[in-house]
């Protein structure tokens, strides 16, 4: 009986009946056909058949890159030259698994770690990976994670090219989310719950650009700070002033209710995100500027 159930809580969707279907050029260019094909693309069969009622694409297309420009060429094998195709150092295990799987955005790589508690774990390397958004197929895009079969064959990948009795672990990013809570004021004539909506967005593209601007950079660890979140509040064209400012590091651990003046990442694999939900009140009518 298989006992590793956690990964139940993460399944998106089991569907019957999938087929896997590729896609032609036809005359479309080069790059607008390595653009992924959004979800619901694909509603029909071209030519229908009786026995098929009804067609839906769940997901959006996946694999394919660009055609390799000179200077990507160059770089390439500039690389390939460096490593020979063998996983040494740190530099050797991300370019390799960049090269071969495009739909990987970032690679970090841990030495001596096996993920499994300690961050001293002699023969084993850790690979974290955050998959590329821009494929449109990210379930949480405040918290991107690579599927298993895309984790497993990395790690299939990097055993043919390691040293032996090197033991490697290929696994999503730890996510630790900012909260924050706070009530605000603003400038005379701004409609409160609609400003308050674009507020919250703007926050949450502040904390996790690559949300709404899927090229942006995603980096591990980092600092964030309540003072430079207040004064991107204020700096805000329609807010006047903000008061009971608190910022909430969410580790999963009982200090969580803890208003904090900084949030630092906890660990070598972690991203600082921003959660899916601000707290943003209105300042009481009694309130004053402080």
């Amino acid at each position: 009986m298989q006992k590793d159930v956690g990964g139940v809580c993460a399944l998106v969707s089991v569907s019957a009946n999938a087929i896997e279907v590729k896609r032609g050029s036809g005359g479309a260019p080069a790059a607008r056909l390595w653009s992924p094909l959004p979800k619901g693309s694909i509603a029909r069969l071209k030519t229908p058949v009786a026995a098929v009622k009804g067609v839906a694409q769940p997901f959006a297309s996946f694999g394919g890159t660009t055609l390799e420009s000179g200077e990507a060429l160059n770089t390439r094998a500039a690389e390939r030259l460096r490593h020979r195709n063998r996983a040494i150092t740190a530099w050797d295990y991300e370019r390799s698994v960049l090269a071969a799987f495009p739909e990987v955005r970032k690679v970090k790589v841990i030495p001596h770690c096996a993920g499994t508690g300690g961050w001293l774990d002699p023969g084993h390397v850790t690979i974290v990976v955050v998959p590329d958004l821009r494929l449109r197929n990210a379930v949480d895009p405040l918290q991107p994670r690579a599927d298993s079969d895309t984790l497993s064959r990395i790690r299939q990948h990097l055993e043919k090219r390691m040293p032996m009795k090197i033991g490697v672990h290929a696994r999503n990013p730890r996510y630790q989310r900012i909260r924050l809570d706070f009530k605000v004021r603003f400038r005379a004539g701004v409609e409160f719950n609609y400003h308050a909506r674009q507020l919250r967005e703007a926050l949450i593209g502040h904390l996790s650009p690559w949300k709404y601007d899927p090229g942006a950079a995603i980096a591990f660890g980092g600092t964030v700070y309540k003072s430079q979140l207040i004064d991107f509040v204020e700096d805000t064209e329609y807010v006047d002033y903000v008061t009971d400012f608190r910022m909430y590091n969410l580790r999963g651990g009982p200090d969580d209710s803890d208003d904090v003046n900084e949030a630092r990442a906890e660990t070598p694999d972690t991203i600082l995100v921003s959660d899916a939900m601000h707290d943003i009140a209105p300042v009481p009518d009694s309130g004053t500027p402080p």
